[in-house]
Formats: C-alpha cells, structure tokens, sequence
C-alpha cells in the first residue's frame, strides 16, 4: 500500500508543510470551534496520524458527536489539523474541518509516518482523486452546487480536484477545459477529466478512473455515480491537468 500521506481531506503545500484544501489555509487554533466542549491541545501535536485499521471519522472530539459517514482506510496517512482532549481526557486528532479521528485509533509515532513528509508521487495524487472521488458516490446532484452538501458536474469535479491537488482548476466546464493539456479520449489516465461537448462549449465533466469508466454528477434527480464510456454518450475529449 502506498504510504504516501493521504490528500483526500488534506494536501501538502511543500514537502514538509501542510495546508487544509477546500477550507483554506488551517492552523490549530482555526479548529478550537470546531471540538464542541473538548480542550484544545496545541503542544506536542503530531503532524501526521496513522489508522490502525479502518477507523469512523467524528464531527466533533466527543464520543456523542455524529459520524461523519466516512472511514480512513487502515494503514493510511493523514496530514494533522488540529488537536483536542475530550471530557475523559481521550486524545482526538482533525484531519480536517468538523473531521476528527480518535488518538487510540491510530499510531503518531514518527518512524511510523516518516514516509509522509516527502511530497506525494504522482501515483499517489491519482490515487487520491480517485478515492475522493468515490467517497462521494450517491451524493445529490444540484443544480449549482459545489459542496459535499450536493454537486453538479463542474462543481463535483471542482471539489475534488481541490480537495486532493490544492489547485483550482475552475468552478464551469469551459474554464476546466484550460486546467491542462487536452488530449484524446483514448490517450486518458486515471485521474483525467473528461468534457462532453465542444471546446469552448462544454455542457459535461466527469473524473476519468480507467478501465473505460467515470465518475461524475450527471443530472438533476441524479447523484454522483460511476458510469461506463459508450458511443451512446461518448467523452469528446480529456484534460490532463498540468
């Protein structure tokens, strides 16, 4: 398994400095709202957990707080945003905003995670996307949205693309197009974005995965979902983004 740190939550800004993508630039201090009654730590905080098997992610440091809906795969790495003790004076960690994994299920020692200070390999990046990507499945589309809450086509791909890269590649189709190098179809990665529809008037954008499949938030009434390519509803081109 890849150790590289995990960026579907969190990104690297340089190799040894982190960043939350997709709610801006995160300090320690920027998450004391979101523990609840827990006490903030600032001290001694790791920089990077490891789950010890598959383990929920919490909206808050608290036992009582809701799940979020998602688990950290066991064995992956994830770069640390914040830092709490709850009332019993259990260790949590945030791997992002309202995101938070409890200490005993994951390890901090740092020969454990030394791996996840190098800067991700592009093997890594693909593999973020793609995984982003599918945590989203069945998430509603709307018309205009860009949040977990509910995506459209662009907003879906916008999100991801931040959330895993830090850059913005655009919030419509048309200025997606311009987010890398277009290419052919055929010549796609994982990882690519696929536009329906010409250059310039693009009206569709979906997440390349490989193995002639994509992901996308495909119309209203609809949710985000995996889908086949077909000649009944054919890509025009793909966008490897630089």
């Amino acid at each position: 398994m890849n150790k590289s740190v995990k960026r579907s939550l969190v990104t690297f800004t340089a190799a040894a400095s982190l960043a939350v993508t997709g709610f801006g630039i995160s300090t320690l201090a920027d998450n004391a709202n979101t523990a609840d009654a827990s006490t903030i730590v600032t001290e001694n905080v790791p920089s990077v957990v490891r789950a010890n098997s598959d383990i929920k992610l919490y909206t808050a440091a608290d036992n009582n707080a809701k799940e979020v809906g998602r688990s950290l795969a066991s064995g992956t790495d994830w770069a640390v945003v914040g830092a709490a003790k709850d009332d019993a004076g259990n260790m949590w960690y945030a791997v992002a905003n309202n995101e938070w994994v409890k200490g005993a299920d994951v390890t901090t020692d740092p020969s454990a995670t030394q791996a996840a200070t190098q800067a991700p390999s592009a093997s890594s990046v693909t593999e973020g996307l793609i995984n982003t990507a599918k945590s989203f499945i069945g998430t509603p589309y709307v018309w205009g949205g860009k949040t977990p809450s509910g995506f459209d086509c662009s907003g879906f791909t916008s999100y991801v693309y931040s959330q895993v890269t830090g850059k913005n590649i655009g919030s419509y189709t048309v200025a997606q197009e311009s987010a890398g190098t277009k290419e052919s179809v055929q010549a796609a990665s994982a990882g690519d974005l696929l536009f329906w529809g010409n250059s310039g008037s693009t009206y569709h954008v979906g997440i390349y995965l490989g193995n002639n499949q994509y992901i996308a938030a495909p119309q209203p009434g609809q949710s985000v979902k995996v889908s086949n390519i077909s000649g009944y509803f054919m890509p025009s081109f793909a966008v490897h983004v630089n």
